[in-house]
């Protein structure tokens, strides 16, 4: 019997999600680089069947990310809470 040679594997083509979070963790090392940041959370939406996804990438220190994680979420309830109460204007925060 003779063997027969294997076939060339076709390489993998990622899925769009995966080339976005690339894409969106290139943006975050850019931002290290640029402005010497310790840690960069980047959080965006995409809409898909009248459905809300949330993404995000990181980069830097694992206790600050969470932390930047936590901020987020406090800022979008007290933002969802304004709203409920009718009390959402826009204010300049200085805590940032």
């Amino acid at each position: 019997m003779s063997e027969k040679p294997d076939k060339p594997k076709k390489p993998a083509i990622p899925d769009a999600e995966t080339v976005e979070h690339g894409l969106m963790v290139q943006l975050a090392r850019e931002a290290v680089e640029a402005v010497g940041a310790d840690a960069v959370l980047v959080v965006w939406t995409k809409q898909r069947r009248r459905k809300t996804f949330v993404h995000q990438a990181s980069l830097g220190n694992g206790l600050l990310i969470e932390g930047l994680m936590r901020w987020v979420h406090d800022k979008i309830e007290e933002a969802d809470e304004a709203d409920e109460d009718g009390t959402n204007e826009e204010e300049d925060d200085d805590d940032d």
